[in-house]
């Protein structure tokens, strides 16, 4: 990294982004091979063809033409052009990310219809790196330029460096070109304190992900693995420890993957988006979903719900819940019909399983079912006259919304979704004194490492609470030489001292890599 930051520093500023590129093709390659590159810039030369296309079309409508000369249908042109690569990219992502889960359900449905005696094999092919997120990018980048949000990038190397630029490459976040394209290609300056500042961000990152994630990692394993013979039914108590470990260790991992790539963008002088808002100081569902994976959210948002919202189809769909149901509903289905919609999507890239597909329709429910229920609540709430401005009625949103998002994510770990289920099942049973007698030491994790993981929490908290004020880092920028001091190094030893790495562990493999 340090080697990277002085060849890029070095070069002129207008060349710079030559060394982002070199960096992000070296970070693909030896991370998955010459093939799979191969693959990735393919796709990237199909966008940034499409996109050329789609502005020369654009380009020509308003070119005027010798007196009776008949003008081609560009607009129709453009459509084409835009069904015909969008259905390539996500033809691509599906072929590659999700084609398990379609060849399960066309089994199970031939199993049923009798079709045939034959079997469908599943395709037993590597996706390159990032594969889920890159795709959405260049998705982006298409409708971008086909709604006029955008102008195409004319050079293919750039487009190649907006989709593969080696921090976000393995867990994002998102980024859309029209936002992004100044921060990746400009010129930007040495800024110590910007160095200073995303080396904090950075080695905070790694904290989370190998201080607190790794531990949390083995109490998960544990519970949800049947215990380290693989034999144990947990019940009761150690089913919502395992609940909370897993929701915690998807936090830490990820929210430190964040940490760890927005650091090092910050550190070349780019700004990233953040992905997440403390989440946990939500709420509604909602609303933590509006600070959990920001960047998603708003993609599917963007590109699923408002264009689904504004097609013919959404308007005759309301036309008819008119007719049926009056003015109320046509205002509300539609909505709620999109929203049914981003969150199947939403199910579907995370994991093409039926216990993702149960993490989205959970999801929807939970939220649609408080959007809906919010008047009556609101009633009941005045009728009671409950204070909802006191700091004891927010506690209670925050702690409800924590556990329906973490019964939301529960079935995830699981082996399948009637396994994710079965332990609700089991969770219900009562053994409290699992808290007092010991056996929170018995769950993969010694004496010492659950205390170091129990200090962490709490320096995470205390984190947490401090950026609900404002940047952390910025804070203690202002404190005396003497005391930040000892802060950083008191972090950098703790990651040192603490962190869980060794042999044939692989510090890259974050869980939202996975996705």
């Amino acid at each position: 990294m340090f080697t990277m930051l002085s060849v890029y520093y070095a070069m002129r500023p207008a060349r710079r982004w030559v060394v982002l590129l070199g960096a992000s093709g070296a970070f693909f390659i030896i991370g998955c091979g010459w093939r799979l590159f191969a693959m990735f810039a393919l796709q990237v030369l199909l966008a940034w063809g499409a996109a050329l296309l789609i502005d020369r079309f654009e380009k020509r409508k308003h070119i005027e033409l010798p007196m009776g000369a008949k003008r081609p249908d560009y607009d129709k042109l453009k459509r084409r052009v835009v069904t015909a690569a969008l259905t390539a990219e996500l033809a691509a992502l599906i072929l590659f990310k999700e084609s398990s889960f379609f060849v399960i359900n066309l089994n199970i449905l031939n199993w049923f219809l009798h079709f045939s005696d034959s079997v469908i094999g599943f395709l037993d092919w590597l996706a390159p790196l990032g594969m889920s997120y890159y795709t959405l990018m260049l998705v982006s980048y298409i409708l971008d330029v086909h709604w006029g949000k955008t102008e195409p990038q004319k050079n293919p190397f750039k487009l190649i460096l907006y989709a593969g630029f080696f921090p976000q490459m393995i867990s994002g976040p998102f980024t859309r070109y029209g936002e992004i394209k100044d921060e990746l290609y400009g010129e930007h300056r040495f800024d110590l304190e910007q160095v200073q500042f995303g080396l904090q961000r950075f080695v905070w990152g790694l904290f989370k992900k190998l201080v607190l994630a790794e531990r949390f990692s083995i109490i998960t394993a544990c519970i949800y693995d049947g215990g380290l013979e693989g034999t144990w039914t947990p019940t009761g108590a150690y089913v919502w420890i395992g609940f909370f470990a897993y929701m915690m260790q998807v936090y830490t991992d990820f929210s430190g993957c964040m940490d760890i790539v927005l650091g090092a963008a910050q550190m070349f002088g780019i700004k990233l988006p953040e992905n997440f808002r403390q989440p946990f100081y939500s709420t509604s569902l909602a609303e933590f979903w509006r600070r959990w994976h920001i960047t998603l959210g708003l993609w599917a948002r963007d590109y699923i719900m408002y264009p689904f919202l504004k097609s013919d189809a959404a308007a005759r769909f309301r036309g008819l819940c008119k007719t049926k149901w009056g003015k109320n509903a046509a205002k509300t289905i539609p909505p709620y019909l999109g929203t049914l919609l981003v969150w199947l999507f939403i199910g579907l890239w995370h994991n093409g399983s039926y216990k993702f597909f149960f993490f989205g329709v959970f999801s929807f429910v939970v939220i649609v079912g408080g959007q809906a229920l919010e008047g009556p609540l609101n009633k009941l709430t005045a009728l009671l006259r409950i204070n909802t401005e006191v700091w004891s009625w927010q506690l209670w949103g925050r702690l409800r919304t924590g556990f329906l998002f973490m019964m939301s994510i529960s079935v995830q770990r699981a082996l399948s979704l009637p396994d994710g289920l079965a332990m609700w099942k089991n969770a219900l049973d009562y053994n409290p004194w699992v808290f007092v007698d010991g056996s929170l030491y018995k769950l993969g994790l010694d004496r010492l490492d659950f205390w170091v993981l129990v200090f962490g929490m709490c320096v995470l908290m205390i984190v947490s609470q401090t950026q609900q004020r404002g940047s952390v880092r910025a804070i203690i920028a202002k404190q005396n030489l003497v005391f930040r001091w000892i802060l950083y190094l008191a972090l950098f030893a703790a990651v040192l001292l603490f962190g869980m790495y060794g042999e044939g562990y692989n510090p890259a493999d974050f869980i939202y890599g996975g996705f």
